[in-house]
């Protein structure tokens, strides 16, 4: 009897730590499996972070020099100013709908033929609203270069008494990716869409200049 109780007493002291060996050895690779899970959904979203941060930069980038190219357009024509001027009536496409408010391309072509500074002016919007839709680059015929449900509007404010000297500014709104303090404040213009400060997914960007007209002075 001794001798039984003593070959049962080592068979269990060897096989006991073998199983809870392997027990161990299995929540050790699931503890892994789940930290390496962890690091890789860090990783994706920091990633989608980068890429969605790129892309407002890139938007925002894309709306400044457009702004700016208008401007100068605007300042070597003075003589157009009064076709400029739509004092914050839209262009663009805040709908969405992937159309413009400038139907067709003006005629004649002022780039072909010499113009009035009336018709250089509407030449110059389209060719901006063009632009903003991003209608100059495209894949498979889609816009590719555009920004996203954009309005742009021109204000200028005549100085003192002179018709074609003054300040000029350009806004353009589009909409961001995700929601944030509205590009446009309480108090600010908004260029169409809902109220200032109503749209938190609404951005913004102001260019301004001074225009003037060398044959006022």
């Amino acid at each position: 009897m001794a001798l039984l109780k003593t070959s049962f007493a080592t068979k269990r002291q060897r096989v006991t730590p073998a199983a809870r060996q392997r027990g161990l050895t299995l929540i050790e690779v699931l503890i892994t499996v789940f930290i390496l899970s962890i690091g890789v959904l860090g990783i994706a979203t920091l990633h989608i972070t980068s890429k969605t941060s790129q892309y407002e930069s890139v938007q925002r980038a894309r709306a400044v020099s457009m702004g700016d190219s208008m401007l100068e357009r605007i300042r070597n024509n003075p003589a157009g100013i009064a076709g400029y001027n739509i004092q914050m009536n839209p262009i663009g496409d805040g709908d969405g709908d992937g159309a413009g408010t400038i139907a067709e391309a003006p005629d004649p072509n002022c780039i072909s033929v010499s113009c009035t500074p009336q018709q250089i002016a509407a030449q110059d919007l389209w060719e901006f609203e063009q632009e903003l839709l991003g209608e100059a680059v495209t894949f498979n015929d889609e816009a590719t270069a555009g920004l996203t449900n954009v309005n742009s509007c021109i204000r200028f404010t005549a100085f003192g008494t002179a018709a074609r000297t003054g300040q000029l500014e350009i806004f353009i709104q589009w909409r961001g990716l995700h929601e944030a303090a509205d590009g446009v404040p309480s108090d600010g213009d908004a260029c169409g869409g809902a109220d200032a400060g109503a749209d938190p997914y609404r951005r913004q960007v102001v260019v301004s200049s001074f225009v003037v007209d060398a044959t006022e002075l």
